[in-house]
């Protein structure tokens, strides 16, 4: 730990001018004590402790710690309420304070810190510090400033946190004294009974698969699960809200919850991590009663439960989520008092802040719009790059901004969602900002980024703080920046992270490292490298096609430096690369994937297509001959399980829902001739595919056609996709157009304002493209088109993403069929660019 001398031998505090301020320490000599109430709580002795420990590392003077059952002396700190704080006239405002609020005062000789005692007066005694210059920027390394006198002006201060839940999400985060001393109060932070415990969850979130299993339910009332294209599903389903018999055991699972967990003040009643909402009459009639948002059954079933918890325990409250699905408001319901909603900004630009950028216009729109129904609004709030922990994510101009935005429009908790497995990019400095601004948004966050800096680094301080500002400049809007958008699943081939940021940011932590004036600052300047290395190693992983084989440009010194990587980042103590899964499902992954495929390819005089049989016959290149442009969208090493992503594919499914295709052999049939290529393929329990891939007569036209044959010995349901992913660049004026099977054409532009800049689109019956759609895009002067017998498909989908892909995908299926032996079922679909 270093301590580091940045203030003046005598510390005055900037307050109430007073002729005669307080000397707690003359020339490291006090006459002062530290009085507690004898009843005192945990976290109020924990003050005392924590200001009697400070003062003496500060100054060199013990002030002991004495009771008020004795008396409290004539110069003394009063640490929380006791019978001397009782006797000041007029009476402190306990009673306005709460749990967390405080107040710092001088009364005569005497300095009073006291509020509430669950955690104010600990809080008071840390905010006290704090003003003194104390800082403890990680639970490695604090600042306490040295002194050999203290003094205090004369103070009146009330003082309560802007908001009452605060929790920046990280490992780093969590250690129980820097949580306290930093004075957030989450509740995954490892706080007890002598910090005052934490605002406690029960479960924490995405409840519902909790509060009925389906293992325990489904079977006997399939009616309390969602209804899903016309079948009530077990598996990755929500549950149906309109439904009062599960209502009634939802009440009765929740207060068995709370009688299970009385140590918790909040339980979550919310979504499942998934899709699913339930589409029975009842559900969608309720929808539409709501201005059609899917929120709206979900918030009247989750009041319902409240009501009924209020009855029994009126100090508890319920949480549920506005989030995804459900982010949009209803138009009628409104939350009751005991409700909780937290409102997740999931697709939001993180670059920007919120109210600067058009990107996030919908959050802003669903923002106010939940502010205006609720002022017990609680935020989700993303902070790393859930898909790459490492990947450089520049995020603090926008956390800078609002942080103090959300207060302003009545948010009062807010969850910090970050690296919660450890050692993510910036970790420590991001939590300590967050913390910082979560007590205080008037904080000024660009001297506490440099006062992190300079204890952390040392004499590399400066060109640490020169890579920070490098990384914010490649996000940062015009004349500041180059502008470029920052999301929470972005891949390593993202704009911002181009050849010339790496570079540049190499030669910076170059000299950074050369800086470090000792081992442990050179070990973080490494560990902050990682960074770079990581976007670089994913970079290598790229595939592209040479002689006949589809593999990396130099596959064997990749593999060395995989290995070594992962080495290196295991030598810091990091688990996971990227959320839910470890560092050994990367490792099998790239054992997997990461290796040479052959290519079977054809041609003709605009279009060479190369097909790799051993990516599900995946058609990974689609070369314009004249432009050289592949109209394919072509994945980015980052995605998972890359390269088995993107292209043109066609697969086979047990049903429209599952969430895996059915694992089928592909080889090149020796009946393929230079312009058409014939891959036949194998799966379990008979099934035979066929897949032919040509073009038509004038050149112009891929023709693609999948057929699969149960040669097995029992009937088996079946189902074909042709998945097609197109890569637009920029989506910007991208638009569908496509004619109805009811009639009608219709024409959807994908990036609107005030709409989300991603999402999709499911078709069916009537609504479903009637042999055709396209995707338009005015602006490239192209559109691509994709044909197909309208007897043959039975639904479309469509999904468009212009946040971290910039890529639509055409999902065509044929009518789901229960293939008897000897049976087959076929779909057909042609591709081409205009």
């Amino acid at each position: 730990m270093r301590a580091l001398t940045l203030l003046p031998t005598s510390l005055i505090l900037a307050g109430t001018i007073s002729a005669a301020p307080l000397t707690i320490v003359d020339h490291g000599k006090s006459a002062y004590s530290i009085c507690v109430s004898a009843q005192a709580s945990p976290s109020e002795q924990r003050g005392a402790a924590e200001l009697q420990k400070f003062i003496e590392e500060m100054s060199g003077a013990k002030l002991p710690v004495v009771t008020d059952a004795s008396g409290c002396g004539r110069e003394t700190i009063l640490v929380g309420r006791s019978r001397a704080t009782d006797a000041i006239k007029p009476g402190l405002p306990f009673e306005q304070l709460g749990a967390e609020g405080f107040v710092l005062k001088t009364w005569g000789r005497r300095l009073v810190i006291a509020g509430g005692r669950q955690r104010g007066t600990m809080y008071g005694v840390y905010t006290l510090l704090d003003k003194l210059g104390c800082r403890w920027f990680t639970s490695q390394v604090s600042r306490i400033p040295k002194t050999s006198n203290l003094r205090i002006p004369a103070m009146d201060e009330k003082i309560q946190p802007a908001f009452e839940y605060r929790e920046p999400y990280f490992a780093e985060a969590s250690d129980k004294d820097w949580a306290a001393r930093n004075r957030v109060n989450g509740a995954t932070m490892k706080l007890d009974d002598s910090t005052g415990g934490q605002v406690r969850y029960y479960p924490f979130v995405h409840s519902f698969l909790a509060m009925m299993p389906p293992e325990k339910y489904f079977q006997a009332h399939p009616e309390w699960f969602s209804l899903i294209d016309g079948e009530r599903r077990r598996d990755h389903s929500q549950l149906c809200l309109t439904n009062p018999e599960l209502l009634r055991e939802s009440v009765k699972n929740v207060l068995g919850w709370i009688e299970q967990h009385p140590e918790a003040r909040i339980y979550s009643v919310s979504q499942n991590d998934w899709t699913g909402w339930c589409e029975c009459d009842n559900c969608r009639r309720v929808e539409e009663e709501e201005g059609g948002a899917h929120s709206g059954p979900l918030l009247r079933f989750v009041n319902a439960v409240a009501a009924e918890v209020e009855k029994k325990y009126p100090d508890k409250l319920i949480d549920t989520l506005a989030y995804w699905y459900t982010e949009d408001p209803p138009a009628k319901v409104r939350p009751r008092p005991n409700v909780r909603i937290r409102l997740c900004p999931i697709g939001a630009c993180e670059a920007h802040p919120y109210e600067k950028c058009e990107r996030n216009a919908y959050f802003m729109k669903n923002l106010r719009a939940w502010s205006k129904i609720t002022n017990q609004l609680y935020i989700w709030h993303y902070n790393t790059n859930f898909s790459h922990y490492l990947l450089p994510f520049p995020d603090f101009d926008e956390l800078a901004a609002d942080i103090p935005m959300y207060q302003r429009h009545g948010v009062v908790g807010l969850f910090m969602e970050g690296d919660g497995a450890g050692g993510g990019e910036n970790a420590e400095l991001r939590s300590y900002v967050m913390a910082r601004l979560l007590w205080d948004p008037r904080a000024d966050v660009n001297r506490d980024i440099d006062e992190f800096l300079h204890a952390v680094y040392g004499q590399a301080a400066k060109p640490m703080r020169e890579y920070f500002d490098w990384m914010h400049q490649q996000v940062r809007q015009p004349a500041e920046g180059d502008r470029n958008h920052l999301y929470i699943f972005m891949h390593p081939g993202a704009t911002y992270l181009s050849g010339e940021f790496l570079d540049r940011a190499k030669a910076i932590l170059d000299r950074a490292r050369a800086a470090a004036d000792d081992e442990t600052i050179c070990r973080r300047v490494a560990q902050a490298r990682l960074s770079v290395d990581y976007v670089e190693l994913m970079h290598a992983k790229r595939f592209s096609v040479r002689d006949g084989v589809y593999a990396p440009a130099n596959l064997e010194d990749l593999r060395t430096r995989f290995a070594g990587f992962l080495n290196l980042v295991r030598s810091y103590g990091i688990t996971n690369l990227r959320e839910t899964s470890g560092m050994g499902q990367d490792e099998e992954e790239f054992r997997t994937w990461i290796k040479p495929y052959r290519v079977a390819s054809i041609e003709n005089q605009a279009w060479r297509l190369d097909v790799v049989p051993e990516l599900n016959a995946r058609i990974v290149r689609m070369i314009e001959k004249r432009s050289g442009r592949n109209a394919l969208y072509e994945p980015d090493p980052g995605e998972r399980p890359y390269p088995n992503q993107g292209g043109l594919a066609a697969s086979a499914y047990d049903d429209f829902h599952a969430r895996t295709a059915i694992g089928v052999t592909w080889q090149v049939d020796a009946a393929s001739s230079g312009g058409q290529l014939i891959l036949t393929g194998t799966a379990a329990k008979g099934l035979r595919l066929r897949r032919t891939i040509g073009f038509s007569q004038d050149g112009a036209v891929l023709r693609t056609s999948m057929e699969a044959e149960n040669q097995g010995a029992s009937a088996r349901e079946i189902a074909l996709q042709s998945r097609f992913d197109i890569g637009t660049g920029r989506i910007g004026d991208a638009a569908v157009i496509y004619r109805k099977r009811n009639g009608g054409q219709v024409r959807t532009q994908l990036v609107q304002p005030e709409t989300l800049p991603s999402g999709n689109q499911d078709y069916r019956g009537a609504e479903c493209p009637d042999g055709e759609w396209q995707l338009v895009q005015p602006s490239a002067g192209r559109a691509w088109i994709a044909r197909f017998p309208s007897e043959q498909v039975d639904r479309a989908f469509m999904q468009w993403n212009a946040t971290n892909t910039e890529s639509v995908r055409f999902t065509l299926w044929s009518r789901k069929k229960n293939l008897q032996p000897g049976e087959s079922l076929r779909l057909d679909a042609d591709y081409s660019m205009r």
